[in-house]
């Protein structure tokens, strides 16, 4: 039954065109709710709508509620920096996503330390793979995002099917030796 209910609710989902080669940049439905789970974070996100090419989300982690904005499905952002380094990048020049896809920018951000940074950042449609996390097996896109000078990696499974990420792994801003990974661990439709 649950395998049942996930394919009606996936084949309902399906809110861009998607085939094993690309894919259209689409935001989830409002009131969509991707549940994540990592070792030591995770979160409730609610889609709210789209502005421009953001995608608006409620999220509510550890108890703390914010807005975040993801630019182009891809990088999230819940302040003035976060949007700054989004709109460093050509995020648009990815879409439709295909494997190969790239495109690099310098940025400059503010630190949550308050000094000003500057980095090259690229992004690379790096792979099309399945994926399998607690709420199911994606047919996804392996976005990964690198900064000149660093080996660190943000990573980003896309998938066509919920218009949305699945699984993400980025460098731990606590422990910079350390990699947080979130898993979706359940998607709930939007109420009709």
């Amino acid at each position: 039954m649950k395998s049942a209910f996930a394919a009606a609710f996936l084949a309902a989902a399906i809110t861009g065109k998607a085939s094993a080669q690309t894919a259209e940049f689409k935001c989830p439905a409002i009131g969509t709710q991707f549940t994540y789970q990592g070792e030591s974070f995770g979160g409730v996100n609610t889609a709210t709508g789209q502005d421009g090419n953001a995608c608006l989300f409620n999220r509510t982690s550890d108890g703390k509620a914010e807005t975040l904005r993801v630019h182009w499905g891809l990088i999230g952002s819940v302040d003035a920096q976060g949007d700054s380094f989004a709109k460093g990048i050509d995020l648009k020049s990815l879409w439709p996503l295909k494997v190969g896809n790239t495109t690099t920018g310098t940025v400059t951000v503010v630190g949550r330390d308050g000094k000003s940074y500057t980095s090259t950042v690229t992004m690379l449609v790096a792979a099309s793979e399945k994926v399998t996390v607690p709420a199911g097996t994606f047919d996804t896109f392996r976005v990964e995002e690198t900064k000149a000078g660093s080996t660190a990696r943000n990573i980003h499974w896309w998938a066509p099917a919920i218009a949305n990420s699945v699984k993400q792994s980025f460098p731990d801003w606590r422990d910079l030796t350390k990699v947080i990974v979130l898993e979706l661990t359940s998607v709930k439709a939007a109420a009709k």
